[in-house]
């Protein structure tokens, strides 16, 4: 019996890594998409935290992005499971070069 246990433990555990890996590879995937799409420069992402809104468990991921090249700015993506909710950006500044 403690072996089942055991095993069962085992396949949750692998299973939840399974999923969390799942999801963080579909939220870089996403994000190079819309980076390009919105002509931006994708640096990194990495996942922030989880948190719980409406009784469901949520993944926010932040990610840092490069509109002219020169500077760098920090995003939000909401996934729940495999979909995406919410992505925000800040509002862009011009780069003081693009002044003169």
């Amino acid at each position: 019996m403690t072996e089942l246990l055991g095993l069962l433990g085992l396949f949750i555990f692998g299973a939840g890594y399974w999923q969390i890996r799942r999801q963080s590879e579909f939220a870089r995937q996403w994000l190079e998409r819309y980076c390009r799409q919105q002509q931006f420069q994708l640096l990194s992402v990495y996942r922030y935290r989880y948190k719980w809104q409406k009784g469901r468990l949520l993944a926010q991921f932040r990610f840092e992005f490069s509109h002219d090249g020169l500077q760098h700015d920090e995003g939000k993506l909401l996934l729940h499971h495999l979909k995406v909710l919410d992505v925000s950006v800040p509002v862009l500044r011009e780069s003081s070069s693009s002044m003169l």
